[in-house]
């Protein structure tokens, strides 16, 4: 039996072993022969569709998040509650990372946008109170009031894509003072 099948593995055919002692269940030695010069046929790698079925649908991806002009213009009165921002020497795509993290907010639900904060925002200062300038700035607004700006910063929704602690809010249009 062992000999029949190890001729099989090697010849790929059944045909009866020629010593009809290893058929009694003697031991017997097996040579295998050569392998044949022919290729095996191939199989197709790629499977090919069943004329009744579909191709699988192509998943579109979603177009890009509209995360706002780059520089935004803001009147008096209008307030913005500052998430998140990024000055463009830190070493990274400051741009890159505010629009990804505006776009996150808005495909969870919360109007969120990035600006870039060159000195032209005498309202939006550092702790310096000198204006931002080349840094990214991912907010939510403009709002009437900075009550309102800061009410949507801390909820929730806004939290649990990008938690912050702190939700500082700003009048851009209007010099500190």
């Amino acid at each position: 039996m062992a000999a029949a099948f190890a001729y099989i593995l090697t010849n790929g055919t059944s045909a009866p072993p020629a010593d009809p002692g290893a058929a009694a269940g003697r031991d017997v030695t097996v040579t295998s022969t050569p392998p044949s010069a022919d290729p095996a046929p191939t199989v197709p790698t790629v499977p090919t569709p069943k004329a009744d079925r579909k191709p699988p649908a192509q998943r579109a991806s979603p177009p890009a998040a509209n995360t706002g002009a780059e520089t935004p213009t803001f009147k008096a009165g209008q307030w913005i509650a500052v998430l998140d921002s990024y000055p463009t020497d830190a070493g990274m795509a400051a741009d890159q990372v505010a629009k990804d993290l505006a776009a996150d907010l808005i495909a969870a639900g919360v109007p969120a946008k990035a600006m870039l904060a060159g000195g032209q925002y005498p309202g939006l200062a550092g702790g310096d109170q000198q204006p931002m300038t080349n840094t990214w700035v991912v907010y939510l607004g403009p709002y009437a009031s900075s009550e309102a700006a800061n009410a949507l910063c801390v909820s929730p929704k806004t939290q649990r894509v990008h938690a912050n602690v702190a939700c500082p809010a700003y009048e851009p249009a209007t010099p500190l003072g």
